[in-house]
């Protein structure tokens, strides 16, 4: 079962590192450029992530036995790699986008690497349908990156950073509701380290007039992959339904919104609000929609009744601590 005391020691341990490694960095670097502040946030985020894992006791093994083990050690390694080459001066705009398209092309393949949706044994998933699939992801990835990433230079802020960070969560808790906990667990240090960061990048930024309208590309980057990962794995590997994956990728694309004229003079918290209420509506439409599904067909098969003591203690008598859990069938 979850546990939530050890998810919260896992999501404070890697806010913290990745906090504390920025800063770390910046001291020993009194004057940052927007390359070198990009580049800074990568170790931050690498190093957040790996000791919320180490917290979290996810028990990946080498070589990665499982999908989810791809997408941790294999995947999100990839993405820091780029994202930290993509921060320096000498690496054109255009290669990094090139290694970008590369990881977005391959990351289905990757996830889905050995399993039975490659073998061909299953009759529901014949190899073209795969191909197709995973034509589409790699597709849907790359444009969803790209339209973030053209929006973050046009608009920098924190905005687009906390949409996604509150898409990740929300994908996350969908995909344990989905059945796949372990899955959706990996979201937690995944949405603190991206938070801290973004947070003392931003921090940093406002005390450096060089690099007051930073644009630090590789925290939206690394976010996007955390997404489609996330999503990818809970559709094609849980019981998370297209829809639902698909209307949480395309969720934080909502933030383009506020580029229309009537939005998009206003004051930077203005826009940054609009964007986190217009990603927050539908999130919490596929979050609800989730619960009700998992209070409908998992819940019964955990022997849980989510009801309060009193409500069942009028329905069948006695008191709140003689009603015990309902046998597993």
């Amino acid at each position: 079962m979850p546990d939530p005391l050890l998810y919260v020691q896992a999501m404070v341990s890697a806010a913290c590192v990745s906090a504390l490694c920025l800063l770390a960095m910046v001291a020993k670097r009194r004057t940052a450029g927007e390359a070198w502040l990009n580049s800074a946030c990568v170790p931050g985020i690498g190093l957040g992530l790996a000791v919320g894992y180490y917290v979290l006791s996810l028990h990946l093994a080498w070589p990665p036995a499982n999908s989810l083990d791809r997408f941790l050690m294999i995947v999100l390694p990839v993405a820091l790699g780029i994202e930290l080459l993509a921060g320096f001066p000498c690496v054109p705009s255009w290669g990094a986008w090139c290694l970008r398209i590369g990881l977005a092309a391959t990351m289905p393949r990757i996830l889905l690497h050995s399993s039975v949706y490659l073998s061909g044994y299953d009759s529901d998933w014949p190899v073209w349908r795969t191909n197709a699939a995973m034509a589409v992801c790699a597709a849907l990835l790359m444009g969803v990156w790209a339209l973030l990433a053209l929006l973050s230079k046009r608009s920098p802020g924190v905005s687009i950073s906390f949409a996604l960070c509150l898409t990740i969560q929300c994908a996350g808790l969908t995909v344990m509701m989905a059945g796949y906990i372990k899955g959706g667990a990996a979201a937690l240090p995944l949405v603190a380290t991206l938070m801290a960061t973004t947070i003392t990048a931003r921090l940093i930024a406002k005390r450096s007039v060089a690099v007051a309208n930073c644009c630090t590309l590789a925290i939206p980057g690394i976010g996007v992959v955390g997404l489609f990962g996330l999503l990818f794995i809970g559709c094609f590997f849980g019981r998370l339904s297209t829809g639902t994956a698909l209307t949480m990728l395309l969720a934080p694309l909502l933030c383009w919104l506020t580029e229309i004229p009537l939005l998009r003079h206003r004051q930077p918290w203005q826009v940054g609000s609009f964007r986190l209420v217009l990603v927050a509506v539908p999130l919490a439409v596929v979050l609800g929609l989730a619960k009700r599904d998992f209070d409908r067909d998992m819940v019964p098969l955990l022997g849980m009744d989510l009801r309060p003591p009193s409500a069942i203690t009028a329905q069948v008598g006695g008191t709140p601590s003689e009603i015990q859990p309902i046998a597993l069938r």
